[in-house]
């Protein structure tokens, strides 16, 4: 099995636009229903909604590939709101983004 986690939204040109920059990545697949983007060996899936359910208590975590400073750094300069910056957790680091339809995003970086 491969994981695909999907993320609903109301305006599918801004949150392909958004996950596009925090991913640092183009989609593999885009509609006007849904959008996939490659994130290692799983997906995410952009799904389009007219009316948004309330929040779900899922969070997606995206694990840095490089130091959390230089992706603190590349997410400021995309313009990305960043909601709680770099702090020391027990696994590491994280900080934590929220998307344009306000669901959590944290980015960690895991002790080695």
């Amino acid at each position: 099995m491969k994981l695909q986690p999907i993320v609903y939204t109301t305006n599918m040109e801004r949150a392909v636009d958004w996950y596009g920059k925090v991913l640092a990545a183009n989609p593999i697949y885009t509609s006007d229903i849904w959008t996939s983007f490659a994130v290692g060996d799983a997906a995410l899936g952009i799904h389009h909604v007219e009316e948004r359910a309330a929040a779900s208590n899922v969070e997606l975590s995206l694990i840095a590939t490089s130091p959390l400073e230089e992706v603190h750094g590349r997410l400021v300069a995309a313009g990305i709101a960043i909601e709680r910056g770099i702090q020391d957790e027990p696994f590491g680091r994280s900080l934590l983004l929220r998307d344009p339809d306000g669901s959590a995003v944290q980015v960690n970086e895991h002790h080695e």
